[in-house]
């Protein structure tokens, strides 16, 4: 089940590959139990969710992170409202729209 992360805009692009690089993860605290790799990792910042990352690899047993290549980066058309929160949340909306990043 896909998941998504409340992050800052900087971050965010930060992990769209802003340095450079090609591969990125993020730390969790708590493991997500129903995701899997193949999933993807919903990115949320000033209030909306804006796209996401395909997850291409899940270490639960070691430091538990997630990671992704910058790009499967897919931006969201729609307008989905979210509240800021910590941690993840699975995906609670249906994506209709998923364009090209601009």
């Amino acid at each position: 089940m896909d998941i998504c992360i409340y992050t800052t805009p900087e971050k965010l692009e930060h992990k769209k590959g802003g340095d450079g690089f090609e591969e990125y993860y993020w730390y969790l605290r708590n493991i997500p139990k129903r995701f899997k790799v193949g999933e993807r990792i919903y990115f949320a910042v000033k209030g909306k969710v804006a796209g996401s990352f395909m997850c291409n690899e899940f270490n639960l047993h070691n430091d538990e992170t997630i990671c992704w290549n910058k790009n499967s980066w897919k931006p969201i058309d729609d307008d989905i409202s979210t509240k800021p929160f910590q941690g993840f949340r699975y995906r609670w909306f249906d994506v209709t729209t998923e364009g090209k990043d601009k």
